[in-house]
């Protein structure tokens, strides 16, 4: 068991699908902040090279679709417009 903990934390880049209440309050609040009016539908959590990456899916009132990549520290990595 211990080996199996020690693989899935190591940092391999893995996307896990997470309910948007284990997104922490101040990336939602940053999010909405750059984007406001989105509504958020889908979050995943990734761990890569020891820092965690929310990735989340939300669409504005205006019917676009937005990814929004987002270091745990409040990092915009990418907002990109989703077809």
């Amino acid at each position: 068991m211990a080996a199996a903990l020690t693989t899935a934390c190591s940092g391999s880049g893995d996307e896990i699908d997470i309910p948007l209440s284990e997104v922490p309050a101040n990336i939602v609040t940053i999010i909405q902040d750059t984007l406001p009016g989105i509504a958020l539908s889908e979050a995943e959590k990734e761990v890569h090279d020891d820092k965690i990456i929310y990735e989340l899916e939300g669409t504005l009132i205006n019917g676009l679709k937005y990814e929004i990549e987002i270091a745990a520290d409040g990092t915009i990595l990418k907002i990109e417009l989703d077809d």
